[in-house]
């Protein structure tokens, strides 16, 4: 027997819109669930909006009826706008195309490749950050790691392609496209967005930017015979193992501009909450700082160094799983269906929250307590396979993800073994949007280990 899932009425016409639409809207939907269940339903104008808050369902969504629930959603569309037809953002034929073109780039063997491109950036920020110690200024995590993120991922694509003009027009166009885009995925209101406004011209102006720099790197490195083996080389060099064709000009535009956006904020703002957990769990930080004297000393991390900082990871797993960089998902429906018990009407759209997933009490003991040890092997082996997605689940799992890791782990170890990072106040709240932010930034000042 189907049950016809319940959920909160909401107002006349507009339904649940505002809510789901406000600052409060991850507090909102954790009463709909803790309300109505693991599948409710709410009105979101004339559509019916599914929550679904069960790992098992989700592995249903996400692997074998994944046909079923696409991404031709408002929210994907908006980031297409930007990121065109990616890996990220493609559907279909067209995404599986693309996907057994991509993948290849991100072997670890391959990312380890780029391992001392990783250090060498977060060494140029550290030699900054002894000259804001030594003034003791105040300086701000969010800011900070986005900038190095943001370095990271520059060199990692285009080694030294960039001139100085280009690095500074990226520097000053991607904060805010990033959140520009951010808001226009929060705004039900997407007609705006079509209007002639200053403000959308200026958006626009931003992706041009953008895009003139990539094309003109992949028109050169094109002509050029002995290219640097960077990010792009490797995806200009991956081929179709089925047709041979390499990707397009326009195909590998599409994908340097993901790895901008999905290799750039999602890390920076979970190593912004890194910080705030180690500021409030000392006893935590003192076995990270341990962790790195024992592995590294005061060397510089490479690539063979990454398995051994395993409880730094462990910290940046249990980091994610409470900041998730992603906090809510959406998919489309395209025909009727059947989850579990419940039925879900073919037309409208499924909601799915990491945010929730990663906190859910019946799949986390204590869920709201920071506890790194929830990434012990042997608890790890225990956990649901869906119950954490910091970087997604099933076929469409981010093919960055060990990029993303090892990054976040050679940033830890690299500023621990010089700094404490100390925040005057540890009450951050999150921003939730497209992107799990912490609301306000993070202020910091340095002290000399």
């Amino acid at each position: 027997m189907q049950i016809n899932p319940d959920g909160p009425k909401g107002y006349p016409v507009i339904g649940n819109l505002f809510d789901l639409a406000g600052p409060d809207r991850i507090n909102w939907l954790q009463s709909v669930a803790q309300q109505y269940g693991d599948v409710s339903k709410f009105k979101l104008v004339t559509d019916d909006i599914y929550l679904i808050n069960h790992p098992d369902l989700v592995k249903e969504i996400l692997t074998k009826k994944s046909d079923n629930y696409t991404k031709n959603t408002l929210s994907f569309k908006v980031v297409k706008v930007v990121l065109g037809e990616s890996t990220f953002t493609a559907m279909g034929d067209v995404w599986r195309r693309k996907r057994r073109l991509v993948q290849p780039s991100y072997q670890k063997r391959k990312i380890a490749a780029l391992s001392t491109t990783i250090t060498d950036t977060i060494a140029e920020m550290l030699e900054e950050w002894e000259v804001a110690c030594d003034k003791k200024q105040t300086l701000n995590a969010a800011h900070e790691m986005m900038q190095v993120t943001l370095k990271v991922v520059v060199k990692s694509l285009f080694s030294t392609a960039l001139s100085k003009e280009e690095t500074q027009t990226v520097a000053n166009v991607f904060t805010p496209l990033l959140d520009a885009t951010n808001k226009r995925v929060s705004n039900p209101f997407q007609w705006v967005y079509k209007l002639p406004l200053a403000s959308n011209k200026t958006y626009q102006k931003y992706i041009n930017e953008l895009d003139t720099i990539i094309f003109r790197i992949i028109k050169d490195r094109r002509k050029t015979t002995e290219p640097p083996m960077d990010l792009l080389q490797m995806l200009m060099d991956s081929e179709d193992e089925e047709t041979g064709e390499p990707l397009t000009d326009e195909e590998l535009r599409d994908e340097v501009m993901t790895v901008f956006i999905a290799g750039h904020e999602t890390t920076a703002n979970a190593m912004s909450w890194l910080w705030v957990l180690l500021s409030k769990h000392a006893d935590v930080r003192e076995k990270v700082e341990a962790e790195v004297a024992e592995v590294l000393g005061d060397r510089t991390p490479t690539p063979v160094d990454f398995p051994q900082l395993s409880y730094t990871l462990k910290v940046f797993k249990e980091t994610m799983r409470l900041y998730p960089p992603v906090p809510i998902l959406p998919r489309q429906v395209e025909e009727n269906d059947t989850l579990g018990d419940y039925f879900i009407k073919g037309g409208n759209r499924i909601i799915f929250s990491p945010y929730l997933l990663h906190r859910h009490p019946d799949f986390w003991e204590n869920p709201e307590v920071f506890d790194p040890h929830r990434f012990d092997k042997e608890a790890e082996i225990k956990q649901h396979s869906f119950a954490y997605l910091p970087f997604g689940g099933g076929s469409r799992i981010c093919v960055g993800n060990h990029f993303a890791m090892m990054e976040a782990v050679f940033i830890a170890a690299m500023v621990t073994q010089r700094f404490k990072v100390v925040l005057p106040s540890n009450d951050i709240e999150p921003q939730i949007s497209l992107t799990t932010r912490p609301k306000g930034g993070v202020p910091f000042t340095l002290e000399r280990r």
